[in-house]
């Protein structure tokens, strides 16, 4: 005997049917999911195979960029005034992952003393991160890449730090950032401090990134500027009004 079903019965079982939910996967792995379907190839590739959970947790809103004077981003500054850096391979995903404003997490080591994090790891506001390679690309000299004469001067915000904590120049309150040879920074440290009047000349770059240069001359004004000695070079003696600025080396027993 053929079974007949009525049409009312036929619909209702056809919107049960329908209405029926498929497995969902647990919210975390959906997360996950949604996460690595928007991802770029870049920060895909930038995921790295460490685990960064057990490294402190940062956060903070990013006030500018950290130019190089090659045109590329060395990490970025925290409004509260905190240095982070980033590996030198990382600047363009950087860029293209966070802008000032952004109130970005990070995943890193702390200075002891002074106000800088190492950052393994970065997630933007907008849920995309990036992680350390941890591939140091060599760095560029100025020889290399000599960008064109820039001239800086302005009120100084901040002293600059590199990713070994040394002092390496400063960053004045228009963001422009003036970099220096440790060895010549620790010498003219005076000027760098904040609210101090720094002039400065020297190769570097402008763009959408930021002004950055590695000075050549620097001084607290443009009429008491000295030279910077670059690399290996030997200083060129003490800065004008500083101690010993008038005394000729070896002439002391003279």
């Amino acid at each position: 005997m053929r079974h007949l079903f009525s049409l009312p019965a036929f619909l209702l079982a056809s919107s049960v049917a329908v209405a029926a939910p498929a497995h969902k996967a647990p919210a975390g792995q959906q997360n996950a999911a949604s996460f690595a379907s928007h991802q770029t190839v870049t920060e895909k590739e930038a995921d790295g195979v460490y685990d960064l959970s057990g490294l402190p947790h940062f956060n903070g809103q990013v006030a500018q960029f950290l130019p190089s004077s090659h045109g590329s981003v060395v990490g970025f500054i925290l409004h509260d005034g905190t240095q982070v850096f980033i590996s030198p391979d990382q600047g363009h995903t950087l860029a293209g992952l966070i802008k000032p404003g952004d109130t970005v997490d990070i995943r890193g080591l702390k200075g002891r003393t002074l106000p800088i994090i190492r950052a393994f790891g970065l997630t933007s506001p907008r849920g995309r991160g990036m992680q350390d390679t941890f591939i140091a690309m060599p760095r560029q000299s100025t020889e290399m890449i000599a960008g064109p004469d820039l001239v800086l001067h302005g009120e100084v915000w901040m002293p600059l730090y590199d990713l070994d904590g040394q002092l390496n120049g400063a960053v004045l309150k228009d963001h422009s950032v003036i970099y220096l040879p440790p060895r010549e920074a620790t010498r003219l440290a005076a000027w760098l401090k904040p609210g101090q009047t720094l002039y400065a000349v020297g190769t570097g770059s402008s763009g959408e990134l930021g002004v950055a240069i590695d000075a050549r001359e620097i001084g607290p004004a443009s009429n008491q500027m000295v030279g910077v000695a670059v690399g290996n070079a030997p200083p060129p003696g003490p800065a004008p009004g500083s101690a010993g600025y008038d005394i000729i080396p070896g002439s002391e027993g003279h």
